[in-house]
């Protein structure tokens, strides 16, 4: 917790005219150290090592503390106390200085520090330990900072702050132990950053706002404004209609045929294209989006997850990989936390006003409330952290992507899935309703509606009927197929991810839409999944074996008696081989780097054969009618081709290579153990 508040602390620092506010980085690093020590005691044992750790301990301690002062006359300077004068800056300075010196002097040199044990810690503590008179008095001297910067400002935090960490010090550490003192002192250092922000922010601080409930976030309208389309873009055979943002949560594009293709009925071809996570960009799926468009049909794509992608309709090829993601969310999580009622997130979008004055064609997504705000930057803080640790020494790259991918997607996790799939309902909707308004022709006419979905897309279209309404009755799918889809929404993303979002409690994390659930409203409506045998983000087995806590498959929680999964098989033989993996209905992943969609999928650079003969065969067989979704088998296989499909999953063979080496990490992990009990802890 002290390395976020010093990651705050550095930032404020560097916006922070005064030299003086280095102190508070100093602090923080002074503390986190302090209590890291404390948590190494047992493991680093008794000895001249830890001791003269614990020295460095009280030495940062007795420099530190002082320095307050400094903190207190900068902050009352910066809050208009007219005695803070420049002198007095300066001064302050030679008090802190001196009193420090007087600490050492008397405290520092010459201590004499004894183990002691404490609530199961072994810890360095002074022989001779006293009442902590310089601290105290560097308490109250805040503390009368505190009250003048309340009653200027009406501020009371760091009264608060001071005042808690006056009575932790207070407590003699001999009896309760050091946590009292580093609880308050953790709390006084919050105080104090909420102070500095809270000063930097006085000569441009907005009015109060009145408390707005969370509601969906419609744009105004004026006379001088209408709801139309941001880009219409003509292509070969078809046009690209565009409306909303990325950032708001109500993107759309819908790839809209010139010649139409009709039945014999007359009726239309309707597509919603539902993308996996964090493939909220058209260009993933682009080569596909054009061949159903020049084939005929309307596709929309909407963005139903909220994402930082661009919004411009030709985005560029990749990321530039020193993007700041952790500077990003520890703003929002700074600002959160400072601003409270004031905080908007659109200020740090840094978006451009709409030149076209015209209203997007959807809703935004509902307004999360703080708390939401706060749990998701908090998490992203510690997951960037964690990812930064754990691949900066062995695959950087990797690691830096990842990164960029979840934190590109960060903003969505505000929402729960129930949010993504009503609003990309409505949104499909709406575009419809938009579209039959600009071309009267195809207004009066019928259509046949598909939901086609891909990984976590995938699991929404099959999650579709379930959660249409009433007034939605003509998007109900007269079938469904899926590529590669998830039986959960925590299923498919990196587990790392997942267990911090967990531990967060994030709203993306803490209500995730199942198959098990959703997959009873299915019954009428012809099902079928195309997977891949070796995919190892959505593993095959997933759908088609029952786990322990499970009474039935999670294909078998489909309702429908019309459904069929299907399996490519890898074809290792040819050059270069073909992996029957995740990303097979995507065709372009070099929006990002290689090394990430290696680990997340499959790399793409073009569509190759399991798009043509697989994931497209299937997709315009089931749409032209020519073959119920559940009846695709004997379509595929076209005699010559290296594709193999099959509708049961291939037995794995047994990998003895690694039974033996899991083993024998495990009997290393066991050895280590043992070793440790016994030369480290006490018998």
């Amino acid at each position: 917790m002290e390395w976020v508040l010093l990651g705050w602390g550095i930032r404020l620092w560097r916006k922070s005219a005064s030299l003086a506010m280095i102190i508070l980085p100093l602090l923080l690093a002074s503390l986190s150290y302090d209590n890291l020590i404390l948590a190494l005691g047992n493991l680093i044992g008794e000895g001249g090592l830890l001791e003269s750790l614990s020295k460095v301990r009280f030495l940062s301690h007795d420099l530190i503390v002082p320095l307050f002062i400094v903190i207190g006359v900068e902050l009352a300077h910066r809050a208009g106390a007219a005695w803070a004068t420049t002198v007095v800056r300066v001064l302050s300075w030679a008090v802190a200085l001196g009193l420090a010196g007087i600490d050492i002097t008397t405290n520092y040199i010459g201590l004499e520090l004894v183990p002691t044990h404490f609530a199961g810690i072994l810890r360095y503590s002074s022989a001779n330990s006293g009442l902590p008179i310089i601290t105290i008095v560097v308490n109250l001297f805040m503390l009368l900072i505190g009250i003048g910067i309340w009653i200027r400002l009406k501020w009371s935090w760091l009264f608060v702050g001071t005042f808690i960490a006056l009575l932790g010090n207070a407590m003699p550490s001999y009896i309760v132990g050091t946590l009292p003192g580093s609880a308050s002192e953790w709390l006084m250092a919050i105080s104090l950053l909420l102070t500095e922000q809270q000063v930097q922010l006085v000569p441009n601080q907005p009015p109060e706002n009145p408390k707005q409930e969370d509601r969906f976030m419609v744009d105004s309208t004026t006379p001088e404004t209408a709801i139309e389309w941001e880009h219409i873009i003509p292509k070969d055979g078809y046009t690209i209609y565009q409306s909303g943002g990325h950032k708001q949560g109500n993107f759309i594009q819908v790839f809209a045929p010139d010649n139409p293709y009709r039945d014999p009925e007359g009726k239309l071809r309707l597509i919603t294209y539902l993308h996996g996570f964090a493939l909220c960009l058209p260009k993933f799926y682009e080569a596909h989006l054009q061949e159903l468009a020049q084939k005929g049909y309307y596709v929309f794509f909407p963005d139903f997850q909220r994402s930082r992608y661009p919004d411009n309709p030709e985005p560029e090829q990749a990321f530039k990989p020193k993007t700041p993601h952790l500077s990003f969310w520890l703003e929002i999580l700074t600002d959160v936390i400072s601003k409270g009622s004031r905080f908007r997130i659109e200020e740090h979008f840094h978006e451009e006003p709409n030149k076209l004055k015209v209203r997007t064609l959807a809703r935004k997504l509902v307004r999360p409330t703080r708390f939401k705000y706060l749990r998701v930057s908090l998490a992203l803080v510690v997951f960037i952290l964690v990812v930064k640790l754990l691949f900066s020494w062995f695959n950087r790259r990797y690691g830096q992507n990842l990164i960029t991918l979840i934190s590109t997607v960060g903003v969505s996790l505000w929402h729960s899935p129930l949010e993504w799939i009503n609003q990309a309902i409505y949104i499909t909707d709406k575009a419809w309703e938009k579209l039959s308004e600009n071309n009267p022709n195809i207004a009066q006419s019928e259509f046949d509606f598909y939901v086609f979905g891909h990984s976590l897309g995938g699991l929404l279209a099959l999650s579709w009927p379930f959660y249409l309404k009433e007034s939605q009755q003509k998007f109900l799918p007269k079938q469904i197929i899926t590529a590669d889809p998830a039986p959960s929404t925590d299923r498919g993303i990196p587990q790392i991810a997942l267990w911090i979002l967990k531990l967060f409690n994030v709203p993306f994390a803490a209500k995730p839409i199942t198959i098990a659930t959703t997959g009873s409203k299915l019954c009428d409506i012809p099902v079928g999944i195309m997977h891949g045998a070796d995919d190892t983000i959505v593993k095959p087995q997933f759908w088609v074996k029952r786990s322990v806590w499970q009474k039935k498959s999670n294909f078998d929680c489909i309702a429908s008696k019309q459904k069929q999964i299907y399996f490519s098989l890898s074809n290792k033989k040819d050059n270069p081989p073909l992996i029957a993996f995740h990303n097979q209905a995507v065709t372009d992943t070099t929006y990002f780097d290689d090394a990430l969609f290696k680990h997340f999928g499959g790399v793409k650079k073009q569509p190759n054969i399991y798009n043509c003969q697989y994931i497209w065969r299937g997709v315009d067989l089931v749409v032209k009618n020519q073959a119920n979704v559940n009846q695709l088998l004997p379509k595929f296989n076209p005699p010559g081709s290296p594709v193999i499909i099959t509708d049961t999953l291939p037995e794995k063979a047994i990998n003895f290579t690694g039974i033996v080496i899991a083993i024998l990490i495990g009997l290393t992990l066991f050895g280590l153990g043992y070793w440790f009990w016994h030369a480290y802890l006490p018998v």
